[in-house]
């Protein structure tokens, strides 16, 4: 089990006895551990199987407690989906804006992503597939969050030798979707980061052709094969998924259509983004 992120924050765990810390500083306390049993239980047996009951035990709260802070399950859910999407889309897009070049920035944000999904395979599970099981409030959650990826990707669109659809970086971004579901519901969650190559050809290919993708592909091959020790996963293997553990099939980070409602993305520079 693989504590979730906002666990690992200094001075979140409640002492013993008599404290004079304050009801705010308690109240988060509680919220995490309610978060961090939530991720745990769901994880071990699923989002339609777990109960308020398991939450309330596992967390070692009140009922009354947990009921301060959500209103079911579901919200409790939600809470934390939210939490590690920010956490997620935090590093990725710091990972993005601190390159100039679109191509070094692409794979920036890729590495992060990847590399965040094997470091937390319990809230990648949750993420990825859990949320599908949910309802239609985290679907909305779950499009919201691709948007940005596809954010990313569309900037390379003002900067490529040719006019493109305005849907190119919302279609790569769903078939980059479904190759990360399938890996994560086989229980390979471990083996993401071995991806970059491929899915950098894909980021790629659309924006700068296949012959620059192709390149950048192989680059990371060999730059991976000259470092076999950091290519190694850094997790334990992960269980799969059984197909109940989601009512029904992801759609492919599809959201309602409409180009003239999707911001414009700026230029990530005033030169065509060159392969590394």
């Amino acid at each position: 089990m693989t504590p979730a992120p906002w666990t690992q924050q200094p001075g979140r765990q409640l002492p013993a006895g008599r404290h004079g810390l304050s009801r705010d500083f308690v109240a988060q306390s509680q919220r995490e551990r309610i978060l961090d049993a939530l991720v745990a239980c769901v994880a071990e047996q699923g989002y339609p199987e777990t109960r308020v009951t398991d939450l309330i035990a596992r967390s070692g709260v009140s009922r009354k407690t947990f009921y301060e802070h959500f209103a079911d399950k579901e919200e409790c859910f939600l809470a934390a989906y939210d939490m590690a999407v920010s956490l997620l889309m935090g590093g990725v897009t710091q990972a993005f804006e601190q390159e100039d070049d679109w191509v070094d920035a692409i794979r920036a944000a890729l590495r992060a992503f990847l590399g965040f999904l094997a470091d937390h395979p319990d809230l990648t599970r949750l993420c990825i597939v859990d949320v599908h099981a949910v309802g239609p409030r985290a679907l909305a959650r779950r499009d919201a969050a691709v948007r940005g990826f596809y954010y990313l990707l569309d900037a390379g669109r003002a900067d490529a030798p040719r006019a493109l659809p305005g849907l190119t970086a919302e279609a790569v971004t769903g078939g980059m979707y479904e190759i990360v579901y399938g890996r994560v519901l086989r229980g390979t969650i471990d083996e993401l980061p071995r991806l970059l190559p491929e899915l950098m050809y894909w980021a790629m290919m659309p924006f700068l052709g296949h012959e620059a993708a192709v390149a950048e592909m192989e680059r990371l091959r060999a730059e991976a094969a000259e470092r076999p020790s950091a290519a190694a996963p850094k997790t334990p293997p992960t269980r799969a998924i059984p197909p109940r553990r989601s009512g029904r099939r992801p759609r492919s980070g599809a959201t309602p259509s409409g180009d003239d409602e999707r911001p414009v993305p700026p230029r990530r520079s005033g030169r065509r983004p060159a392969a590394r």
